[in-house]
């Protein structure tokens, strides 16, 4: 299983890649916000403002070799965030919106953390 090197909550810079759409991105920093897999099982990252958790308003899809980590997560999340966390990750998980489901949001928090 492949894994994931960069922890939710991780601020990282967009480096540019070879496709034309993507010029636009390049420097742009956004937080880990969700960590994802696409459809050969390799890790893809979700990034967004710091604290987001509306899946609709995430930008999808970025591997690691196109990310560059500016600063590792430097904050301590409350019980209440957390337990909000994992509420919001089991909502998304009963709509279908999480691809990953052999792996709860709750075990990945309590490795970050």
């Amino acid at each position: 299983m492949d894994k994931y090197n960069i922890p939710v909550g991780t601020l990282v810079e967009v480096k540019h890649i070879a496709l034309e759409a993507d010029k636009k991105n390049h420097g742009v920093r956004l937080y880990v916000a969700a960590h994802r897999k696409d459809t050969k099982g390799i890790p893809v990252y979700s990034l967004g403002l710091k604290g987001e958790t509306n899946a609709l308003k995430l930008y999808n899809g970025y591997y690691e070799e196109n990310l560059k980590v500016i600063d590792k997560i430097s904050v301590e999340l409350t019980q209440d965030e957390i337990n909000d966390i994992v509420q919001w990750g089991n909502t998304c998980e009963e709509e279908g919106w999480l691809i990953e489901k052999e792996v709860t949001l709750k075990d990945r928090l309590s490795k970050i953390i």
